[in-house]
């Protein structure tokens, strides 16, 4: 069989139902074999939109994708699309095209060694000169990628070597079962009595419950001891918007005044598939204070790694959540008093407003019309800036796999690709980009893969022409205002017009009072649609450089 075949005959094994990326010469003896298989291929525009794609269609689904594309710069396009995936932890197969093994080393043309590039933001990568090891390769990626901390992983494969021939029966492939870490039940006796001792204890729903499937057991885990959920911003729908123990998210950015306030008034935080990150965090000598914390990690490298644990346990988040339950009903603990009340009264005085009526439009009303516009079954993307923290401040949603951002590498140009991906993974669901107008035209490009494969992603662009985030930085942090500044943005620069040249459609919005509707109709459309809202050009997002310390604008 030639090797080729037998790749796609493994992807097919492994359950790879969708591919993403853009053919070339480097890589067309795989693609051969793409056209004669079980598997649909879109091709994009960029090809880091094809790793962004294959990140948004995991995140939607929890299934992965693959990424392929060819040598040289359409490889090393690739390495923006992996960070941002490796940094989330989302899994995905990277296939690029090589020169044949004969020029690798000798500046042949589009010949670049993308296996030792892309190493630091890949769990592994490959470049596989010997036939022989094809197989065994892809059977190893597959493992690495998703067990543990997921990730993504890279195979570069000469062409000589996809057009080799070699043994293999696709029937006797079978794919590694992935092991997953259980904890002690000495270290869960330990948590559940922390807890239980603890006057005001706070669970952190990380996005490795999420990714782990287990949203639902950490609620039913908090409602046992009835004790608020903290979640971070990976983590954002993990639980229910009207559930009298959500506390929203904590942080120095994506953070929530109701967040911030119940870590501050904790003594034990139970933290479960989450990094303790700087965006989180802030200051670690406030963020810690006197509280002791319990950190549940898949990956033995993330506990201790901030801040030191006083109990750290190394486990896959569900089965650490339901070792968790049952020893807390072994123990008969009690329920823990007035955290329901003592919730409710913090998120009637502490919610940040959303139903300004003011023109320019204040950009938190974007925010409060979309939260009454989209259902709960709405897919959002996001990428970086202003934008994407007005977004996790303000937007409500109700559901795990729902919200996928670009979280830890904040990717502007993530949020398109990442939509078309999300849509091709949850058909029946439809996705929202959410961005600033500069980072929307980071890969706008993919509105036209919206349009050619009929997916009606709508792209909600906050349009203060303006580097919003970085103003704002400069404005505070050094004093000066320079290069951020786009007013074009505001006047000839017409992004309707860009869309319809793309084969979408699109409105401008100028009144508060036109947002919704604008929304209604993006919706009725079913096309790809964008609606530029002209907002505030100088308005300011609220963050600051502690949990207790964050200036409200």
């Amino acid at each position: 069989m030639i090797v080729s075949e037998a790749i796609v005959r493994i992807l097919e094994k492994e359950g790879i139902t969708d591919a993403f990326g853009i053919p070339g010469a480097g890589i067309n003896g795989l693609y051969k074999f793409m056209g004669k298989c079980n598997i649909s291929h879109y091709t994009v525009r960029h090809e880091e939109a094809a790793v962004h794609a294959a990140g948004g269609y995991y995140r939607a689904s929890g299934k992965l994708a693959a990424a392929l594309c060819t040598s040289g710069p359409g490889a090393t396009n690739f390495t923006t699309g992996l960070y941002t995936a490796m940094i989330d932890s989302i899994p995905l197969i990277a296939i690029t095209g090589q020169a044949v093994t004969a020029q690798l080393g000798k500046d042949a043309f589009q010949c670049v060694d993308i296996a030792t590039i892309v190493a630091s933001v890949t769990k592994k990568s490959w470049c596989v000169t010997d036939k022989e090891k094809v197989v065994e390769t892809f059977h190893e990626a597959f493992r690495i990628a998703k067990e543990g901390k997921p990730g993504p992983v890279l195979i570069d494969l000469p062409l000589d070597v996809q057009n080799a021939e070699i043994d293999f029966e696709p029937d006797s492939y079978t794919p590694y079962p992935v092991e997953k870490i259980s904890p002690s039940e000495e270290e869960i006796q330990k948590a559940v009595e922390m807890l239980r001792k603890a006057k005001n204890p706070v669970i952190i729903m990380g996005g490795g419950v999420v990714e782990a499937n287990a949203c639902e057991q950490c609620v039913e885990l908090a409602e046992l001891f009835n004790i608020p959920v903290i979640t971070t911003y990976m983590a954002k729908g993990g639980i229910p918007i009207d559930h009298p123990l959500n506390a929203g998210h904590a942080g120095i950015q994506v953070g929530q005044p109701i967040g911030n306030q119940v870590l501050m008034d904790s003594d034990v935080v139970l933290g479960i598939g989450c990094r303790f990150t700087d965006r989180h965090t802030g200051s670690i000598k406030e963020y810690c204070g006197n509280r002791r914390f319990i950190h549940i990690n898949v990956e033995p490298k993330e506990i201790n790694k901030i801040f030191p644990a006083d109990l750290g346990i190394v486990s896959d988040a569900k089965l650490a959540i339901e070792a968790l339950l049952k020893e807390t009903i072994k123990q008969k603990v009690e329920k823990k008093e007035n955290t329901i009340s003592y919730l409710a009264g913090l998120r009637t005085a502490l919610e940040r407003k959303t139903n300004q009526n003011c023109i320019p439009i204040h950009p938190h009303r974007v925010f409060g019309a979309m939260n009454e516009a989209f259902d709960s079954d709405t897919l959002f993307t996001t990428g970086c800036g202003i934008t994407q923290i007005w977004s996790g401040q303000l937007q409500k949603i109700d559901k795990p796999r729902h919200y996928l951002p670009s979280g830890g590498a904040g990717t502007l140009g993530y949020d398109i690709p990442g939509a078309f991906g999300a849509m091709t993974a949850k058909p029946g669901k439809r996705a929202v980009a959410v961005m600033g107008d500069f980072g929307f035209t980071f890969h706008v490009q993919e509105l036209a893969t919206c349009a050619k494969y009929n997916r009606p992603v709508i792209v909600v662009i906050v349009n203060n022409a303006y580097l919003g985030l970085i103003r704002q930085n400069q404005k505070y942090a050094y004093g000066y205002e320079y290069a951020v500044e786009m007013k074009e943005n505001h006047g000839f620069v017409d992004y309707v017009k860009v869309a319809e040249g793309l084969g979408c459609a699109g409105e401008r919005v100028f009144k508060p009072e036109d947002l919704v509707p604008a929304m209604k109709r993006a919706q009725k459309s079913m096309k790809p649609y964008i609606i530029d809202v002209i907002v505030e050009e100088q308005a300011d997002c609220s963050m600051g450089n502690s949990i207790d310390k964050v200036v409200e604008h």
